[in-house]
């Protein structure tokens, strides 16, 4: 029996399960709280029925399990889908630093002027997720006539006329203040780090081109609705970016980067709420809630894992097989709440399984090459969404559950040195077998630069949107920590 049929006769039990019963959704962590209520009696917080965020102290975790329960810092749901979101808008400046050049000549060269126009929501006093547009260089007032290192490159004064460029960005908000000195309700500075990922489009050269960064915000509440905040980020980006006219990365480590700055006005549309935790400190001289439980909800993850390479301007009906690779895949992650998380994880492909027949992975040919020099490798990470737990209340005997994941990263050729960014979005179904196991089925699409394929398939410049892509499938276990 071939390793497909082995798939299939793991996984189809599991998908006539999902339709042709009705299930019983649960986290991808085990909570059974709302079965343990009776027995937690004696703890203040335990309120099932509450559409608030509802914590206990790490003293109430521990006497539970002294008691044999097991329990997470959570009771019921988190923040409600409608709450907790807030939008901004700021004034932007940043230096552009092409690869190759100078960055003590980034003043006036790479100096460009924009505005920025984010919402975003926070989950957990701790955890929040942003959507970002900046639109750089395109605004009459805030011209740099000495801006070369905008594409296309070396002409001052294009970029501007043809309106600049775009930046998207999606990023996934930690708030420091809250995570290691205690929720406040009344704190008037946070200080948050944010991973970023998304993309930029650049008018002049209608291109588009894929960024990985970080960043750093500091925010000051000024009042219950109101606060000023300063963000400063930087971001690797694609050599689309540039405009071709740059000196190009090759296939090597180095990359084109930007700085990004900007200062701005932050509206609340509703009262950031937190009412459990808010009560809980408040009544804590010492301002710890036990909001962030670091020993709690963490989980491991293996699996086995095809990837179906489609390098831009190759036909897809081909992908198998000349496109198939094989490969293993490990993650570790964290549950902040029943809604939100955060994942970290590694993909090898085509070091240990190889297909023969396989001439889309650089060097392009079918000559071997890529499986004997190991292969290449995935480094991501991601934001999860329990879908179910956002739109419905929480219910911890769910054994079935659908999670969305947007996923950036890099992609290690070793075949041929290259280190690419990677931007991508999955659906992953899991199904609870006990309190510690669940059997997992991911799918994912993500696209990469040319860089990846050895520049062996290239949108160049005349091309805006196209994308080297690959699919990718994972069956395999998780083990909650």
């Amino acid at each position: 029996m071939n390793f497909k049929s082995h798939v299939l006769r793991i996984v189809m039990p599991s998908i006539v399960a999902v339709l042709f019963t009705t299930p019983t959704w649960s986290h991808a962590v085990s909570l059974p709280i709302s079965s343990m209520n009776e027995e937690l009696g004696s703890l203040r917080d335990v309120d099932a029925d509450s559409d608030s965020l509802t914590l206990l102290t790490s003293k109430d975790i521990e006497r539970s399990k002294n008691r044999g329960v097991y329990v997470s810092p959570f009771t019921s749901s988190d923040a409600t889908a409608g709450g907790n979101y807030y939008v901004q808008f700021g004034l932007d400046m940043s230096l552009q630093n092409p690869y190759g050049y100078k960055f003590s000549e980034v003043f006036p060269k790479g100096k460009t002027f924009g505005i920025d126009l984010a919402i975003g929501k926070w989950f957990t006093p701790e955890v929040g997720l942003r959507a970002k547009l900046n639109w750089e260089n395109g605004l009459p007032l805030l011209k740099n006539d000495h801006a070369e290192w905008l594409a296309p490159f070396g002409r001052n004064g294009i970029s501007h006329e043809k309106g600049g460029y775009l930046g998207f960005y999606a990023e996934m908000h930690f708030d420091l203040h809250h995570i290691f000195a205690g929720f406040q309700p009344m704190r008037q500075w946070n200080a948050i780090v944010y991973p970023r990922t998304g993309f930029t489009y650049d008018f002049s050269v209608s291109k588009g081109a894929l960024l990985v960064g970080f960043g750093t915000l500091q925010r000051f509440r000024l009042n219950n609705r109101l606060s000023l905040f300063c963000d400063a980020a930087y971001q690797k980006v694609a050599s689309g970016h540039t405009g071709g006219s740059a000196k190009s990365t090759g296939t090597g480590t180095g990359s084109n980067s930007y700085f990004d700055v900007n200062v701005g006005v932050q509206w609340n549309l509703n009262r950031e709420s937190f009412p459990k935790v808010s009560e809980r400190a408040q009544a804590n001289p010492v301002g710890k809630a036990h909001a962030w439980d670091w020993s709690s909800n963490w989980f491991v993850q293996m699996g086995l894992d095809m990837a179906l390479q489609n390098p831009y301007g190759y036909s897809f009906s081909k992908v198998f097989p000349e496109g198939k690779t094989w490969g293993i895949q490990a993650a570790v992650g964290k549950w902040v709440s029943p809604t939100i998380g955060f994942r970290l994880g590694v993909n090898w492909q085509n070091g240990l399984i190889t297909n023969d027949h396989l001439t889309r992975v650089a060097p392009f040919g079918r000559n071997g090459i890529n499986h004997e020099k190991g292969g290449f490798i995935v480094f991501y990470g991601e934001a999860l969404l329990n879908l179910r737990n956002f739109f419905l209340p929480y219910d911890a005997n769910r054994r079935w559950n659908l999670i969305l994941h947007p996923r950036a990263g890099l992609d290690r050729n070793f075949a041929i040195g290259s280190f690419s960014p990677m931007l991508g979005l999955g659906l992953e179904n899991t199904y609870r077998l006990s309190r510690r196991f669940s059997l997992a089925f991911d799918f994912a699409y993500q696209v990469t630069t040319s860089e990846f394929t050895g520049d062996a398939s290239t949108t160049g410049m005349q091309v805006g949107s196209g994308s080297n892509g690959f699919f990718d499938m994972n069956l395999g276990v998780i083990f909650d920590l």
